[in-house]
């Protein structure tokens, strides 16, 4: 850790709903980034954990937080085999660091409300499946902002911003994780499949290494202000912004976590291409 008791910042790249059943060396990741997290003692001990994943966004400049004591699951995607409908897993939630989020959000002036209805949805519920499959920590699921109707910088700075104000909770026993992926085109993975079985080896779209290497360069930056430009700026410009996201949703949780990080080291912790995604994951802040 950077500090005593000083939480790290975590972004993964969470996959499809098929994740929980199917082992893949992203599933693995996953379940040894789980045992390094039991590893944490001590101050560095976390007492619960804060997720915002790619698949809900709030209203127009509004955040959500669940404040709920129980964690329902909501099953948000569609045909996949029935299993995956039936699965459970049994988080508790905690109103306690919920209402500490919408605290210190008011403080900042960030628009945010309590949300006891929805349930956490596979971004959150899915990987960590794979990373605590006994939840013993609560788990508190908040939304990104709906900016779509925002220029891509602005949005881009207004969820760093976000992760700044989050990550004072890094000192309070708080782990943040931001549940996204690396690069996220849905609509074109068909077509690199078809293409794949052609040719009898998995094909990966041409975007998808380079869009990934610019997470790379800003997760591995050596100061802040070039991190947030390169996260800022150099992503909006790139030509590969809206192959590898044709929406933002999915990449969001990445500026989150860049802001909660406050300069700390990041590390490249994984690394999977696949058709037109890429699982790669992050930490900030995080021991040697």
């Amino acid at each position: 850790m950077t500090a005593a008791g000083r939480l790290p910042v975590y972004f993964i790249s969470h996959a499809g709903p098929n994740q929980a059943v199917e082992k893949s060396i992203t599933a693995d990741f996953l379940e040894a980034l789980g045992k390094k997290w039991e590893s944490f003692s001590g101050p560095n001990k976390p007492t619960s954990i804060l997720v915002l994943s790619g698949h809900w966004e709030g209203e127009r400049g509004v955040v959500k937080v669940r404040t709920s004591e129980k964690n329902e699951l909501y099953y948000d995607f569609y045909g996949f085999p029935d299993e995956l409908y039936k699965m459970k897993y049994p988080s508790v939630g905690s109103p306690k660091l919920a209402n500490r989020v919408l605290e210190i959000l008011g403080k900042a002036g960030i628009q945010a409300e309590a949300e006891t209805k929805r349930g956490v949805d596979h971004g959150v519920w899915v990987p960590f499946l794979r990373i605590l499959p006994t939840p013993k920590i609560p788990i508190v699921q908040m939304s990104l902002a709906d900016m779509r109707h925002r220029p891509d910088e602005e949005t881009f700075e207004y969820h760093i911003r976000l992760g700044k104000v989050l990550g004072q909770l890094r000192d309070e026993g708080v782990l943040i994780v931001g549940s996204g992926t690396a690069v996220h085109n849905l609509r074109d993975i068909g077509a690199y499949m078809r293409s794949s079985q052609g040719v009898g080896k998995m094909q990966v779209a041409p975007y998808v290494a380079p869009f990934d290497g610019l997470l790379d360069q800003v997760a591995l930056a050596k100061t802040e202000e070039e991190r947030e430009r390169l996260a800022v700026k150099d992503m909006a410009g790139s030509k590969y912004l809206r192959s590898a996201h044709p929406s933002l949703d999915h990449l969001l949780p990445f500026h989150v976590a860049i802001g909660a990080a406050d300069g700390d080291e990041g590390k490249v912790l994984h690394k999977a291409f696949m058709l037109s995604m890429s699982m790669s994951a992050y930490s900030f802040g995080e021991a040697a």
